[in-house]
């Protein structure tokens, strides 16, 4: 049932993917599987999250973590909590999604989780952005650029490229010279500045 569900959640049928997911909730909660469940509920979040129902989403997003947390899988915890980070983010409530991110960077780093930190860089980059701490969203940026690269993840790269560029192109002139130099220090080569270097700043 939770495999039909994932199924029909990467073809975006999420109104298929969700009865299938239910169905595996009834049993894993029946058979006292709680990791089981926690995944789960993680899985009908993200349904919730893609349709823009973010007071779902927060829910079940919250059921699996108080699984995950009691039972201490930091790796599961710190997916949801950067989830939840979007779902605040998304209501535009920038301080709750910026703890949340913390809190998944904080077990990331300490993990060894390269990947998963860029990720979050990113976030905590686009949320200072959207906050007008045009500094502060470059260095987040920067950070998540440069550990995007040494995964070789070019798409990642590239996606917070733009998005620096596009803060870059809000920020004041002053700001703009200290974001250039912050760029060239990090020696990530020339600043982008063609007028096709920016993309819609959106949350991976």
């Amino acid at each position: 049932y939770h495999q039909l569900g994932r199924i029909a959640q990467e073809q975006r049928d999420f109104a298929a993917a969700e009865p299938w997911y239910r169905k595996s909730l009834v049993i894993v909660k029946k058979l006292g599987n709680e990791h089981g469940a926690a995944i789960t509920y993680h899985q009908l979040g993200m349904i919730a999250e893609e349709q823009r129902d973010f007071a779902a989403a927060e829910q079940w997003y919250r059921k699996s973590l108080a699984i995950k947390e009691k039972q201490g899988n930091e790796h599961g915890a710190a997916k949801t909590y950067h989830h939840l980070g979007m779902v605040a983010e998304e209501q535009r409530d920038f301080a709750a999604a910026e703890q949340w991110y913390h809190k998944s960077l904080a077990i990331k780093e300490q993990r060894g989780d390269e990947h998963g930190a860029a990720s979050t860089y990113g976030q905590l980059g686009i949320v200072a952005g959207f906050r007008g701490r045009f500094e502060q969203s470059g260095q987040w940026l920067i950070k998540c650029i440069q550990a995007f690269s040494r995964c070789n993840d070019q798409h990642g790269a590239q996606r917070n490229t733009a998005n620096f560029m596009l803060f870059y192109r809000e920020a004041s002139a002053d700001v703009q010279v200290k974001l250039a130099a912050m760029w060239r220090e990090a020696g990530l080569g020339e600043l982008p500045v063609g007028p096709d270097g920016a993309e819609e700043a959106e949350p991976q």
